[in-house]
């Protein structure tokens, strides 16, 4: 019986290590496949709440640059203590660059994630997180079936018009924004 004991200990031991390696390289591949760009310090501006915030603009490639997902961040990050935390995360992710620029039509897609492997030329999905002005940090707010408002890239500058967003809640944000990209 204390054989049989310590030979289970060990199996567990080394399933339990083994699973550890296997998650690590996942999420390694995961990283791999995500570039980030923010040579270039642009800067964008949006609005929620009748609070309009700027914030600095980076693009992500979500696995290959010319076929995968791309994705427009535009972060306002101003530190206002524990006590007052001020920070907001417009994201904004198209099918791939292509897409995003030369698309007449775009939509906003039903859900905070484009599907990364079959995923619809013209939707863009739009997510709005952060804390303090009104946002929770585990609550972010994207696009639903009863979102609203109008998304358009022109000159490589998206720009959102009223676009609703909302969170599980069913909470709304209202959303403006101009972020040159």
């Amino acid at each position: 019986m204390k054989n049989l004991t310590i030979i289970s200990l060990a199996l567990l031991t080394l399933f339990a290590a083994c699973t550890d390696g296997q998650k690590s390289s996942d999420e390694d591949a995961a990283l791999n496949s995500i570039t980030t760009n923010n040579d270039d310090a642009q800067t964008g501006s949006f609005s929620f709440d009748g609070k309009s915030v700027e914030g600095v603009v980076s693009t992500q490639y979500l696995g290959d640059k010319v076929k995968g997902n791309f994705s427009v961040l535009c972060q306002h990050d101003n530190e206002g203590g524990s006590g007052n935390p001020d920070f907001a995360l417009l994201q904004i992710t198209f099918l791939n660059e292509s897409d995003a620029i030369n698309n007449p039509s775009l939509k906003v897609f039903d859900g905070p994630t484009l599907a990364m492997s079959d995923s619809q030329p013209g939707f863009a999905t739009i997510t709005l997180s952060g804390r303090g002005n009104g946002l929770i940090k585990a609550k972010s707010f994207s696009g639903t079936d009863k979102t609203t408002g109008n998304i358009s890239v022109s000159g490589r500058t998206i720009t959102l018009k009223d676009v609703t967003l909302y969170n599980r809640d069913g909470a709304m944000k209202t959303v403006n924004a101009t972020i040159s990209f």
